[in-house]
């Protein structure tokens, strides 16, 4: 792709990378090891991401009963040959990228089904809901990953679920509180009765039950998709792709440790890492050089 971009092409991934900056800067972070061809296409596949869960929010935000079909229109302007909106600028370079990279179009309308799901509340039961949650809103976006990468292994596509699975869990551990106080509940039920944690505590922001037990759990889990996700990192292609799907994958892991070590206290602080911590695990990746 290259030189050969034309003028408004390259502004239309100009416009992909600038809401990429805003909205993901973990991502965007990493980004930067990537080829300049490989980051302008997953930057325009983050744009369009972005923009089906803009339309869900915008729909909510409206009072409107959220369905999967909001985002409808979207896709059917992104996949389709007709012109985008004010604001979609991103829409010619995603085109061009799901294009050439053979991004499936039913992955965005499983993630927009997902999405769709946060609108209101939530309270998912079982963990084959949770499993399920997790595949529309990042396991889609694995899969999308996987093929702006350079990889169209399908033995490769379940390890790319779970890397995202992986990272979902942890936004969702992570965030406890903050989903509590917005009507959003999703560690099982079935899994906080088990422990004791009940729900009304969860709502008030306040642990109950066997937390520590209960969190141990659940991050354990987070870090066994982890581990399984690192035999679809070694599939990509050697290079900036699998360098960068480690550092996510790092990046993220990573913000489970200060979880822990705060005695899984995520109600009175919203745990991350710090630049020097990013920077850190970053330089430790690299070292290892198992993206080469």
């Amino acid at each position: 792709m290259g030189h050969s971009l034309l003028p408004s092409l390259l502004v239309s991934y100009r416009a992909a990378q600038a809401i990429t900056r805003e909205h993901a800067r973990t991502f965007y972070f990493s980004s930067h090891v990537l080829s300049a061809e490989v980051r302008r296409d997953a930057y325009a596949v983050y744009a369009c991401c972005r923009s089906v869960d803009d339309a869900v929010d915008g729909a909510a935000a409206r009072g409107e009963v959220v369905r999967p079909e909001v985002a409808g229109e979207i896709l059917g302007r992104a996949f389709g040959g007709g012109g985008a909106k004010a604001g979609e600028e991103w829409m010619p370079a995603f085109r061009n990228t799901v294009e050439r990279k053979k991004i499936q179009r039913r992955w965005f309308e499983d993630l927009a089904v997902g999405v769709a799901g946060d609108a209101g509340p939530v309270d998912l039961q079982t963990w084959k809901e949770l499993d399920l949650y997790c595949y529309r809103v990042a396991g889609t976006v694995g899969l999308m990953m996987m093929r702006v990468f350079g990889s169209e292994k399908e033995e490769a596509e379940p390890r790319a679920i779970d890397l995202g699975r992986g990272m979902q869990l942890t936004n969702i551990l992570r965030d406890v509180a903050e989903d509590a106080r917005a009507g959003r509940i999703y560690l099982p039920a079935e899994e906080r009765e088990e422990y004791g944690v009940r729900r009304e505590d969860l709502l008030a922001g306040r642990p109950s039950g066997r937390w520590a037990e209960f969190m141990r759990f659940q991050l354990a889990r987070a870090r066994e998709q982890y581990g399984l996700a690192e035999l679809g990192i070694a599939m990509l292609p050697a290079g900036g792709g699998r360098l960068s799907t480690w550092l996510m994958r790092e990046l993220y892991a990573g913000i489970l440790d200060p979880i822990e070590a705060s005695g899984y206290d995520v109600f009175s602080q919203r745990h991350s890492l710090s630049i020097g911590q990013k920077l850190v695990r970053g330089t430790r990746v690299i070292l290892r050089g198992c993206w080469s």
